[in-house]
C-alpha cells in the first residue's frame, strides 16, 4: 500500500525539500500552503521529478480550513503515514518596535497556534507506525534579541512536540521536533534582507543548503528514543551546552555570541 505524507508549508524551502526526498522514497505527497501559485509550481516541479504529489490550499491559522482539509484527507487517503508540520514565519524586530497586538500575534498564530491546531485535527488520521515531524528552530532552545516572538513560538513547538511524543507512544506513533540552524531558503533570505542594522553580523552566517538539512532531518526520524533533531554542529553544541553548563555560563556564552541593540550615544 502506498504511504501518504502530508506537509504544511510545503511549497518552498524545507517543506519542499522534505517532500522531494519522501516522494523519491515512494510516498505520495500532499502539500498544504496558502499561496496557490507557489503551491501549483511546487506540485509541477515534484511531478517532473517523478513524484506523486497533490496540493491543497490551506491556511493553518484558519480553523474552518484546517477542519475541512482534515476531512478531505480522510475521504481521499484514509490515513496519514508521515505528517510534517512545517509552516512558519519569522519577523526580526524588537518587542518595543511592534505597532499593534495583531502584528504581535501574527508569528505566534502561524508558528505555534497553527502547529497545534493542525496537529489537533490531523492526529486522528495517524495510525500505528505513523510519524509526525514538527519544525522548530535553533531559536526554539534559546532566546535571541530581535526574535522574541519567534523564539517564544518555536520554544512552544519544542515542548508541545515533547508532550505529544509521550501522549502517542502507546499508539506506536513517533513524534519528532527538528531544530535546524540557518538554511538557504526564501524565508531565510527574506529574514536577512529585513534585519535591522544592529542585527547584521560582520562575518557571514553559516548557512546550510536546505537539501542537506532535509536529508539530515529525515535520517534521524527513526524509532522512539530520540525526538529532538538538530542539523548543524552549532545547534547541536547549543543543545548540549544547555543541558550540561550552569545557566550563568550558558547565558554568558550567548551574550558574547549573539547581536544586541546598542545605545545611541549623542553629543
Amino acid at each position: 500500500m502506498i504511504k501518504t505524507a502530508v506537509i504544511t508549508g510545503g511549497s518552498s524551502g524545507l517543506g519542499y525539500a522534505l517532500a522531494e526526498l519522501l516522494g523519491k522514497q515512494g510516498y505520495q505527497i500532499v502539500l498544504l500552503a496558502r499561496n496557490k501559485q507557489r503551491l501549483n509550481n511546487a506540485i509541477d516541479e515534484l511531478t517532473k521529478k517523478n513524484c506523486v504529489a497533490k496540493g491543497i490550499i490551506c491556511d493553518i491559522t484558519n480553523e474552518n480550513q484546517v477542519r475541512e482539509t482534515s476531512e478531505k484527507l480522510k475521504a481521499d487517503y484514509g490515513k496519514i503515514d508521515f505528517l510534517i508540520l512545517n509552516a512558519g514565519e519569522v519577523t526580526t524586530k524588537l518587542l518595543c518596535d511592534y505597532t499593534s497586538i495583531p502584528e504581535l500575534k501574527k508569528d505566534l498564530d502561524i508558528d505555534l497556534w497553527g502547529t497545534i491546531q493542525t496537529a489537533y485535527f490531523f492526529t486522528p488520521l495517524l495510525v500505528e507506525g505513523s510519524k509526525m515531524l514538527m519544525t522548530s528552530s535553533g531559536f526554539g532552545i534559546m532566546g535571541a534579541a530581535g526574535y522574541s516572538i519567534y523564539c517564544a513560538a518555536k520554544a512552544g513547538v519544542v515542548n508541545f512536540g515533547e508532550s505529544l511524543r509521550r501522549e502517542l507512544l502507546y499508539k506506536n506513533i513517533a513524534v519528532y521536533v527538528a531544530c535546524p540552524g540557518d538554511m538557504d531558503t526564501p524565508q531565510f533570505r527574506n529574514e536577512v534582507k529585513n534585519q535591522p542594522e544592529w542585527m547584521k553580523q560582520s562575518s557571514p552566517r553559516k548557512v546550510m543548503p536546505v537539501e542537506a538539512a532535509a536529508n539530515k532531518i529525515l535520517k534521524q526520524c527513526k524509532g522512539h528514543k530520540k525526538y529532538l533533531i538538530t542539523t548543524g554542529s552549532d545547534v547541536k553544541l547549543l543543545a548540549i551546552a544547555s543541558k550540561i553548563l550552569p545557566r550563568k555560563w550558558r547565558d554568558g556564552l550567548l551574550d558574547g555570541m549573539l547581536p544586541r541593540p546598542k545605545l545611541n550615544k549623542t553629543k
